[in-house]
């Protein structure tokens, strides 16, 4: 038995490991590489592994872990903060999309609880897949990166009760209302007689395993608390996923829990990887190639169905249609954890086998469909809504009608916010175009000149007096939006000077291209301000590295692009930093120096570095007497390399070069 285990998990690794690499090149999320590693080698494909039981004993070790971690991530500040979009597009989707699902289900003559769980399952996106890509993008603190985490989560938070909910929409004695709500209040009470019980256990056990201060003792107590919770949730009738998921809860509110999460990642990533290829090897070929088309207009509803209803409930919290359809159309796939109720709902017998593999194929395909849609989503939009109005929210559009020369800034984020305090401070105008509505109340309360509206619409781009505007700075994240503002804006105002900031260095040629006058990549800019750090650090003159900056600017950053830089300018550079140079070093109270002579000290023969004077009250004394007495007050005046005054200003502040020398104090 153990022979044949080691033997799959091999294959299992074998399989999947380039199976990921291929889908990792083609920036597809690794869960999809493990459900077609599982279609492969499983019973129903290649048959590389014909029993899956072992396999699938393995794979609930994931599911725990899984939602154990997911556990960790229920914490009440992230909760809060995003609070608004939560219960608001988070609540409408799910209840929407989970009516429609039952309804349509309810008219096919399914039973009431069949379309129930239909619905529920249907309802969940893929927290894994869409995350991935908007992070991927720089997309997440955009306000649709910011509505998809909302209702992500609020489905997170809605597993919860749909785990609770799953064994009593299968139980076949529960006939009557009544029943069912008591059997509801029933599995309600013991989640929270488990939650606050472990929660007044749990951070005890934790402090006595952490004041030993071995990492090992805290992993093993954390498994032990995951199985022992999950074994109490089982006792009182409910699984052993619910339990891990209300430990990690619990465990979420204690300071280890950062620790624990480095921890158990490795083994969470290992055993739910197994868990998805174990749902890959169920997938029957022979049920898809003889329901094709059934599969593939199942699909196609699916995802049409998600999209409007995830639409609509954004709209309905007056979030622009053009944001709206963004946020539908990356949220239009079936879920991971989707496919978890699937099999609970199949273990239930909520579902038969057939409806679990139609479910099972259609799963799948959404979320193979998911990464082209959502990497479409934001150009899609633009094209189809950027003449559509958007509803109005209060701003203090008046004052941009007296305007007249001044900066158009899009985007009100951190970047955005700062360069409008800048501007505040220099007394040069300037009008904030936003979408967030959160954004637009806080910059009303600060003072600041802010419309509300779609900076792809040439509209509101003319109602912020673009056309008599100097310039306009781009401080979006979101790339597709970014080039057709830039285009929309010369197209307005041919003299206008636009100003972009983008993720990478290889679309500043692109957004050139498109009108922009200044592309600032943050990959340079993070670039830069690193090696003028270091330099800075080995006190290389602040002239010399804004020569160097300029350079490579000029070289239109080809430098941070592989691209070869001109040697000679590098030859320059390296000519000014074996240069001589001079630097200062002012002699304080508590200094080692003290009372000590020019000659004592003897920087030339530690540092190579000469002392052209030494300043006392204000009177240089130009090569100064190795008898010279320093004090209070003093100033050296050095002269060498920016390496040799680097060491001389070390051993004048520290008394010591590089810890190789004793103290010259002592």
């Amino acid at each position: 038995m153990a022979h044949h285990l080691i033997k799959d998990l091999i294959l299992l690794l074998l399989v999947s490991l380039p199976i990921n690499i291929i889908f990792h090149r083609i920036k597809f999320p690794s869960v999809m590489g493990y459900l077609v590693a599982g279609v492969l080698i499983g019973p129903h494909g290649l048959k590389l592994i014909s029993d899956v039981s072992a396999v699938k004993e393995l794979a609930e070790i994931g599911v725990v872990l899984l939602l154990f971690v997911i556990g960790l991530e229920f914490s009440l500040g992230r909760i809060l903060k995003n609070l608004a979009s939560i219960l608001g597009a988070g609540g409408l989707q799910l209840g929407m999309t989970t009516l429609a699902v039952w309804f349509v289900f309810s008219e096919m003559n399914f039973q009431q609880n069949q379309s129930i769980v239909l619905g529920l399952i249907v309802a969940l996106s893929s927290t894994a897949i869409v995350l991935k890509m908007i992070t991927d993008n720089a997309e997440i603190d955009t306000l649709s990166g910011k509505l998809c985490v909302g209702i992500l989560l609020f489905q997170d938070l809605c597993v919860v009760p749909i785990m609770i909910l799953l064994p009593l929409l299968g139980q076949s004695e529960v006939h009557s209302n009544l029943d069912f709500i008591l059997e509801v209040a029933k599995s309600l009470l013991a989640v929270v007689t488990i939650y606050f019980l472990f929660r007044w256990v749990v951070p005890k056990i934790l402090a006595g395993v952490a004041r030993v201060g071995n990492k090992e003792h805290l992993t093993l107590s954390v498994v032990f608390i995951i199985l022992f919770t999950g074994w109490i949730s089982q006792q009182m009738g409910l699984t052993l996923a619910m339990g891990a998921l209300i430990a990690g809860m619990i465990i979420s509110e204690s300071e280890y829990n950062h620790q624990i999460i480095l921890d158990i990642l490795p083994l969470r990533d290992y055993f739910s990887s197994i868990f998805f290829i174990s749902v890959g090897m169920l997938l029957q070929i022979d049920i898809f190639t003889s329901s094709f088309f059934t599969c593939l207009g199942l699909t196609v509803l699916v995802v049409l169905v998600k999209g409007f209803f995830a639409t609509l409930a954004c709209f309905l919290v007056r979030v622009p249609l053009r944001i709206s359809f963004v946020v539908g159309m990356r949220l239009a796939q079936v879920g991971e954890f989707s496919l978890i109720l699937s099999a609970m709902a199949l273990n239930q017998g909520l579902l038969d086998s057939h409806q679990y593999q139609l479910l099972l194929i259609v799963s799948i395909l959404s979320m193979l469909l998911a990464p082209l849609l959502i990497q479409v989503s934001t150009g899609l939009s633009i094209k189809l809504f950027s003449k559509w109005k958007s509803k109005e929210i209060p701003s203090n559009e008046s004052k941009t009608t007296k305007l007249k020369d001044h900066v158009v800034i899009v985007g009100y984020g951190v970047g955005g916010r700062t360069l409008a305090q800048v501007l505040l401070e220099a007394k040069i105008s300037f009008v904030v175009l936003d979408l967030d509505g959160e954004r637009i109340r806080r910059a009303l309360t600060e003072g600041i000149t802010i419309l509300y509206g779609d900076c792809a619409q040439e509209q509101t781009l003319i109602r912020a007096g673009l056309r008599e505007a100097r310039m306009i700075v781009l401080k979006i994240s979101d790339y597709t939006v970014t080039e057709k503002t830039v285009r929309l804006s010369r197209k307005i105002n041919p003299q206008v000077n636009i100003m972009v900031r983008t993720r990478r260095t290889d679309q500043v040629e692109e957004l050139k291209n498109a009108g922009a006058d200044q592309v600032i990549p943050e990959e340079f800019e993070t670039s830069v301000e690193i090696f003028s750090r270091v330099l800075r650090d080995y006190h290389v003159p602040n002239n010399i590295i804004e020569q160097q900056v300029e350079l490579i600017r000029l070289e239109g950053y080809s430098m941070f692009r592989g691209i070869a830089l001109n040697t000679k300018s590098f030859k320059k550079f390296s000519a000014y930093l074996t240069a001589s140079l001079t630097e200062s070093y002012f002699v304080s109270e508590d200094s080692w120096v003290l009372e000590k002579t020019i000659g004592d000290i003897n920087i030339p023969t530690r540092t190579g570095a000469v002392v052209i004077a030494l300043v006392k009250k204000n009177k240089p004394y130009p090569n100064p007497d190795q008898k010279l007495i320093v004090q209070s007050g003093d100033i050296f005046i050095l002269l060498g390399s920016h390496v040799q005054l680097d060491q001389s200003l070390k051993m004048l502040r520290y008394g010591y070069l590089d810890g190789k020398e004793k103290l010259i104090k002592n």
